[in-house]
């Protein structure tokens, strides 16, 4: 009888993914709450890990051959050798990330944060400069799943989308426009909100510094849930305090968590949520992220290549 591929699965999980995950023939599953819950013993037959992997494992695990992420994000791997197969959950995320940017903006826009202030105070008032979505200037820094999701909502509620993206090619026909990141400049001033869904590598660090955010149109609303170090986060606090901007929506920042007391919480129109937009558990998310999983682990043990494999040069 064929051995059993040990397959390691890290997080905790609900009844129906221990079920899922147990359902796949051939295989042994030993769930474990967290990296550093592995015990010494799990290590010499695993074949498999889910949920990530550290460079001290591997150095115990000599049958390793693939690692497959929950997350998209996989930039903190370059370390792994690259005969070990490595997969994030990349497209799992879009739909549920772009909802989310549609709701900050939306807020951003109509002012909602300030009205719901209002109500604490029981006061009765109306604000001025109340944007519509319909017929604004939708800029899309990254134009992966997320990207490409946000503009298809936001384009099909009226909005002028623009993208940018590492090389500017098959542009969708709701999209206006789309360059490279050497051209984004000229379009910053013209655009009501610029979205960042950006990837966590060293290209895009400090992408968006001062020089930048000042060439945003004033009252424009800035979105980012990529990675929180592509905003310079003092030169931010600096535009908001001078009222450059009508918003800045994060749910991603550096540093991140954010410390208690950081200027950010209590900055003027910094709306800050704790990166949970893709949350593995965000409602509908946690299902799809399951089935990109287990997909990846049924063609790898079919002996097939999984989809989505991540590019160890580029981090994604």
């Amino acid at each position: 009888m064929k051995e059993p591929v040990q397959i390691i699965v890290t997080q905790q999980h609900t009844k129906e993914t221990v079920r899922r995950f147990e359902a796949l023939p051939g295989c042994r599953i030993l769930f474990r709450e967290n990296l550093q819950a592995i015990r010494p013993e799990d290590c010499p037959d695993t074949e498999i890990m889910v949920g990530g992997v550290t460079p001290e494992l591997v150095d115990k695990m000599p049958r390793l051959r693939f690692v497959q992420l929950f997350s998209a994000g996989a930039n903190t791997y370059p370390w792994l050798p690259e005969q070990i197969m490595l997969s994030n959950a990349y497209g799992a995320y879009g739909d549920s990330i772009a909802e989310h940017m549609i709701t900050v903006t939306l807020m951003a826009m109509k002012r909602m944060p300030e009205y719901m202030q209002m109500q604490q105070k029981q006061e009765w008032g109306l604000l001025k400069n109340i944007d519509r979505f319909e017929g604004s200037r939708i800029l899309s820094v990254g134009m992966g799943a997320v990207g490409g999701s946000y503009l298809r909502k936001a384009a099909a509620l009226g909005a002028l989308c623009y993208g940018v993206r590492r090389t500017a090619h098959d542009c969708p026909d709701h999209i206006r426009r789309l360059v490279t990141p050497d051209e984004m400049d000229e379009l910053l001033p013209e655009m009501d909100v610029v979205a960042l869904s950006l990837p966590g590598t060293d290209e895009v660090k400090g992408m968006f510094d001062e020089r930048r955010l000042r060439l945003m149109k004033p009252g424009a609303i800035l979105v980012n849930t990529g990675r929180g170090n592509s905003v310079v986060t003092d030169d931010l606090l600096k535009v908001m305090q001078e009222g450059h901007l009508k918003a800045a929506c994060l749910d991603v920042m550096d540093p991140e968590p954010l410390p208690k007391d950081h200027p950010l919480w209590t900055a003027p129109r910094v709306f800050i949520t704790p990166h949970m937009s893709g949350g593995y558990r965000a409602g509908v998310n946690y299902g799809r992220v399951l089935d990109a999983v287990i997909r990846n682990l049924e063609l790898v043990l079919e002996g097939r290549p999984p989809v989505h494999l991540v590019d160890r040069k580029l981090g994604y």
